[in-house]
């Protein structure tokens, strides 16, 4: 049994009467319903407010914008498989390639499933209701979305209007002997078995737009027809050039060839100068113009304008969609997006997902003997309509306090999970990193980078702690009977004390001064006073470029970043100087 058949007029042997019926009564609240045999009711003539709303769809431009902005932000939902878990507030997506997720992937069949939610989302918004038709045709599936207007019954079969574009008359064919028809629609509020639509309360609104579009293009084509008449009298005479001395009435002959020559040539300035006259004074009053066009209404514009805002307000589409988005910024034009997506496509994403669920879905997977059918519902995805503000450089900024992690930094910037360094790669980071801002242990890292011996970092004795530089003093002097020691040779454990106070200067709080110029001095505290110039924060002071100076004078908190680069913190009026030590100074 093609699995199309369910549904068609018959039930599967693994679907009982009860369930049957269950599917029936959960089509009708899901606003779907499968056209099951050929005595059935299900195919409601077309009434008179939807031929109406049709009508504005193909002439009325406002109307049109606003239906299809919505269908093109309903094509961009994506159909999956899910699967209904306690506790969940949302279905959970199916990842097992099983029967459910196949059956969701084959919704569309040769076309796709972004043009099936798209004329979808049309015949929702206009009529309120439209037929999904999907067939089996030289073993191929071929699915379509249909108007009330292009199925019908006849001798026994379902028909549908031909897809031939090259037919100019309208021809109908049967369906595939495969075939499967679900009719989608929104059910009224006082009679859930009929249709309904936004557009059908908006119809008195679109009829006000219509006349408004309709008087004004009255107006520009009555001037376009005749601009009136010229009244002279009979004893006026006129000059008149040789051309035009054998016409019957020379004047008028000669006024229209000018006339025609300023249309012809309007950029010219025989368009502009007015044509010169000569008539006895006792007539100069006598000359009438008069104008049978209409006046052009100062306020017709506003009257447009407000017919579009009530329009815009009857949709099921944010009103700023057909105001114009003029007085709002970025920011609130991605609110705005967001709030459409919950308050108007989700709720119709919805809608077609429960259909689909339904009467496609769930009773497939009962013919194929999957017990637990009713668990697996088919769900939307609109990340691809999610639009969000920039927020990579608060990402950085917190990554570099490591409040966030690498993940959470990647997904802010646009990168994916494949672009995470392997651990090879995160060393040879860590290395350059160590050679930016440590030159004392560059040598030890290069030599590891490019894969040579490693090298012990070279630590004068005079940078050492007064400590180690003692311990160091007699090592040096007890060594120096059996073992000649250089002068750039290091104390065993030279290398992990002064490690360990790099590490300790690096993460106690600095300050840098800018004066009222441009110059600035880097200010340590005490822990430095002895080892200022070998302090992490002075190499990375020296790279310092221009545009860092915050552009006001004063004491600034200081900070270095996980990469070891030099950052300005907050300005602090009240911070006592004299707590540091003033080393490294230069301008920027």
């Amino acid at each position: 049994m093609p699995w199309w058949t369910f549904g068609l007029g018959g039930r599967s042997p693994q679907v009982s009467r009860e369930t049957a019926g269950i599917l029936r009564e959960r089509a009708l609240t899901a606003a779907a319903v499968t056209v099951r045999g050929l005595d059935s009711s299900f195919l409601p003539n077309q009434e008179s407010w939807q031929r109406e709303v049709w009508g504005y769809y193909n002439t009325l431009g406002e109307f049109r914008y606003a239906v299809d902005w919505k269908s093109r932000m309903m094509s961009r939902v994506r159909l999956y498989a899910a699967r209904i878990e306690p506790g969940q507030d949302e279905p959970v997506r199916v990842e097992d390639n099983s029967l459910a997720m196949q059956l969701v992937s084959a919704i569309g069949g040769a076309t796709t499933q972004a043009a099936i939610m798209d004329d979808l989302n049309t015949q929702l918004d206009v009529p309120g209701e439209g037929y999904v038709i999907a067939e089996t045709l030289d073993g191929r599936e071929f699915w379509s979305v249909r108007s009330t207007e292009e199925i019908r019954r006849r001798s026994g079969k379902f028909e549908i209007v031909t897809e031939n574009p090259m037919d100019t008359a309208q021809d109908w064919r049967p369906l595939a002997p495969d075939h499967f028809v679900m009719r989608v629609f929104k059910p009224h509020k006082r009679r859930h078995s009929m249709s309904d639509s936004s557009a059908r309360a908006a119809r008195e609104t679109m009829r006000e737009l219509e006349l408004v579009n309709r008087h004004i293009t009255a107006q520009y084509l009555s001037r376009l027809a005749s601009a009136g008449v010229v009244i002279f009298p009979d004893e006026v005479t006129f000059p008149t050039r040789e051309e035009f001395a054998d016409q019957p009435d020379p004047f008028m002959a000669e006024w229209i060839e000018i006339a025609a020559q300023a249309i012809k040539e309007p950029g010219t300035a025989s368009a502009l100068i007015p044509i010169p006259m000569k008539i006895p004074g006792e007539w100069l009053g006598k000359i009438q113009h008069i104008d049978f066009t209409l006046k052009i209404d100062e306020k017709i514009i506003e009257k447009r304008d407000s017919a579009i805002r009530g329009l815009a307000t009857k949709l099921n589409i944010p009103a700023e969609i057909l105001t114009g988005m003029g007085d709002v910024n970025h920011w609130g034009a991605w609110q705005l997006e967001e709030g459409a997506l919950k308050t108007t496509i989700a709720p119709d994403a919805e809608l077609i997902c429960a259909a689909f669920t339904t009467q496609y879905l769930q009773p497939r997977l009962r013919a194929s003997g999957v017990e637990d059918a009713d668990k697996f519902v088919i769900w939307y995805d609109m990340s691809e309509l999610t639009l969000r503000p920039d927020r990579s450089a608060h990402a950085i900024q917190a990554y570099d306090r490591l409040e966030i992690s690498g993940m959470a930094l990647r997904r802010e910037i646009g990168f994916d999970e494949a672009d995470k360094p392997n651990d090879e790669e995160l060393r040879e980071q860590a290395l350059k990193v160590i050679i930016n801002s440590l030159p004392s242990g560059a040598a030890s890292a290069l030599a590891q980078l490019v894969g040579e011996e490693s090298v012990a970092p070279v630590i004068p004795v005079s940078a050492q702690a007064p400590e180690v530089a003692e311990e160091a003093s007699k090592q040096a002097g007890e060594e120096q009977r059996t073992t000649p020691i250089t002068q750039d040779q290091s104390p065993p454990d030279a290398a992990a004390v002064r490690t360990t106070r790099l590490v300790k200067q690096a993460s106690t709080p600095h300050a840098i001064r800018f004066t009222g110029t441009d110059k600035w001095e880097l200010l340590h505290p005490n822990i430095c006073e002895q080892h200022a110039y070998s302090c992490p924060y002075t190499h990375a002071a020296l790279s310092l470029k221009t545009g860092a100076f915050p552009g006001r004078a004063g004491m600034y908190e200081c900070s270095l970043d996980s990469f070891g680069r030099f950052r300005i913190g907050e300005l602090t009026p009240h911070a006592d100087a004299t707590q540091f030590v003033a080393t490294l100074n230069g301008g920027i």
